[in-house]
């Protein structure tokens, strides 16, 4: 009775339904249209997922998800199963997911169908190690439920799989729906790439990945201390600054790849996270001082340069101010901040290969796929641009062929210091010859003569072998100036000391301008028999020049040579050596010149 009751009460209502006011029947019809919208947008909302045996080994998850901002900070577990904040939820677009830098919790919501027993686990996995905290809950068609809890702010044996990514087991063998919730809140970007991959797909490219990436940061590794034997060698500050450079973005390298935390630091969350910026800053500043360096802008655009510098001050301040601020502020910041400095580098870069400068068009090519993969890297992070493999990876390459390159840049300058050092050395060589030369005769001068007389009678005293010594003087040279004017009395020096020279036949043997017209002759491993009959050859070589001298008692030009050796017991220094030989000099000259005294 109440049944048929109800159907005629509903029966008599959709019978008069016609004779209500025009303006009900417009308000219901649109209710009624209302509805079927609302409907269907919530079935719009809840995508689904449909799983089978023939389903590929990774799903990438973009339209499929919906989200949810928690601006308040209110949404629990309970309530999103409850189903209080399911008109809160939006479709997502078909990019993956990234919020930028927003520190609001976000919840993400995935629906998956099984519709046959399958025999591969499947996981699925965030593919962002940088978020502080994640929380992933699901419920299945039986009322099962589970949850897992981790982020890169608590100690990653937290994590429900060891991976460098966020990933997660889930109960899809069986047939029957799931509901997947993942909340997300992070101080950095908010990148949230989901995927749904199997067991095998993701062992596979584990082993993949960390192969590639050893050996990436083995090259890194290499060029560290590449560069650094380099600066131990050289002790030039340039190579110091590229060093510390290459270390800190290596280590940055590791860290945003999430290998830093997952092999080096399992237990030191809060550290891992602080050093992300403080390498960032470190690598800035001295990436500063070394295109400082480098490039020498202080000399070639002052006013550039001071730019340069207010960057390494302004990375400096945030280096120092970094752990008393909210990473919120920073982060953005860092990320803007080094596509800036590195446009300027390109743009002082640029103006300097213009003037053919070979260093600054490697530095140029250097840094062009470095600011592409910093670029894409940034406006991954700031939310602007979807696949981080691709941002990663591009970054990862643009180091790769910076620290390659700029290492070849510091070997070729090497190479050019090497070739302006070696200039450097013969024009100094020839300068210092110069210096120990007589500019008149073209012999030695007399502060050679004298380093290298106590060079041989040192040597001489350790080898126990001879050293013997001439002093020739001109005779009647003072009166030939008289006679014949100095120009010719310098020319008669000239052809005196050239003469004397071609007498010596060994290398060792050494003929200096002692001063005015008297000359010395050192003779090493010389007894006095040898350091005579030299005498004797060089007494009748100028006698045969046959200058005409008039006030000479032999009529032409002559000289007179006193000879001493150290093999004299009363000889103990190189300078009673030289006085003993200019004794005999003298003693020559008064015996009536043209004459050898021993």
């Amino acid at each position: 009775m109440p049944k048929d009751y109800g159907r005629s009460k509903h029966l008599g209502f959709f019978r008069n339904l016609p004779r209500l006011r025009p303006v009900w029947s417009l308000y219901l019809g649109l209710l009624l249209f209302s509805n079927l919208l609302l409907a269907q947008e919530t079935a719009e909302l809840s995508p689904v997922i449909r799983l089978d045996s023939h389903s590929s080994e990774k799903i990438q998850l973009k339209s499929e998800i919906s989200y949810f901002k928690d601006s308040t900070g209110s949404a629990t577990w309970e309530g999103i199963s409850n189903g209080e904040f399911d008109a809160d939820f939006k479709r997502h677009s078909d990019r993956i997911p990234s919020f930028g830098y927003d520190s609001s919790p976000y919840w993400l919501k995935v629906s998956i169908e099984v519709e046959e027993p399958l025999s591969s686990e499947r996981f699925l996995i965030l593919e962002y190690p940088h978020i502080d905290y994640v929380d992933l809950f699901w419920k299945d068609a039986k009322g099962r439920e589970g949850e897992f809890h981790t982020g890169d702010m608590l100690p990653f044996k937290e994590r429900p799989v060891a991976d460098r990514f966020f990933v997660f087991p889930l109960p899809l063998e069986d047939k029957g729906k799931i509901d997947i919730f993942l909340r997300a809140k992070s101080e950095g970007s908010l990148a949230l790439p989901l995927n749904l991959v199997t067991k095998s797909y993701l062992e596979s490219s584990s082993r993949m990945a960390l192969m590639l990436n050893g050996i990436y940061f083995g090259a890194l590794g290499v060029m560290i201390f590449y560069n650094f034997f380099l600066f131990l060698g050289i002790r030039e500050k340039t190579y110091i600054y590229y060093v510390i450079l290459i270390f800190s973005v290596t280590y940055f390298t590791v860290m945003t790849s999430g290998y830093g935390f997952w092999f080096l630091l399992p237990n030191s969350p809060k550290f891992i996270n602080a050093s992300f910026l403080s390498a960032t800053c470190l690598a800035m500043v001295f990436l500063g001082l070394f295109a400082e360096e480098y490039l020498q802008t202080k000399n070639s655009h002052p006013n550039l340069h001071k730019l340069v510098r207010a960057f390494s001050y302004i990375w400096g301040i945030l280096l120092v101010i970094s752990p008393f601020l909210p990473g919120h502020y920073l982060f953005p910041t860092s990320a803007i901040l080094p596509i800036l400095e590195i446009i300027l580098l390109i743009a002082i870069s640029l103006l300097q290969s213009a003037q053919k400068d070979r260093k600054a068009t490697i530095f140029l090519s250097a840094w062009v796929l470095s600011l592409i993969g910093t670029v894409i890297y940034s406006l991954n992070k700031l939310g602007f641009y979807d696949s981080d493999e691709i941002a990663s990876s591009t970054l990862k390459i643009g180091i790769l062929s910076n620290v390659i390159l700029l290492s070849l840049g510091l070997v070729d300058r090497i190479n050019t210091f090497q070739k302006e050092k070696e200039e450097y050395k013969e024009k100094a060589d020839k300068l210092f010859e110069l210096s120990l030369l007589d500019p008149l005769t073209g012999v030695a001068n007399r502060r050679f003569f004298d380093q290298e007389l106590e060079r041989e009678w040192n040597r001489s005293v350790r080898t126990e072998r001879p050293l013997s010594l001439l002093m020739i003087d001109v005779d009647f040279f003072k009166a030939y100036n008289d006679t014949y004017g100095h120009l010719k009395g310098d020319h008669v020096l000239e052809q005196v000391a050239q003469s004397l020279k071609e007498c010596l036949n060994r290398s060792s043997d050494m003929i200096a301008r002692y001063g005015g017209e008297e000359f010395g002759v050192i003779l090493p491993d010389t007894p006095v028999e040898g350091a005579i009959v030299v005498a004797l050859n060089m007494l009748q070589t100028v006698e045969d020049m046959g200058i005409p001298h008039s006030k000479s008692t032999f009529t032409r030009v002559t000289v007179s040579i006193g000879v001493s050796t150290n093999t004299d017991r009363d000889i103990h220094s190189y300078q009673e050596l030289l006085g003993l030989a200019d004794k005999n000099l003298y003693d020559a000259k008064a015996f009536g010149r043209n004459h050898i005294r021993h």
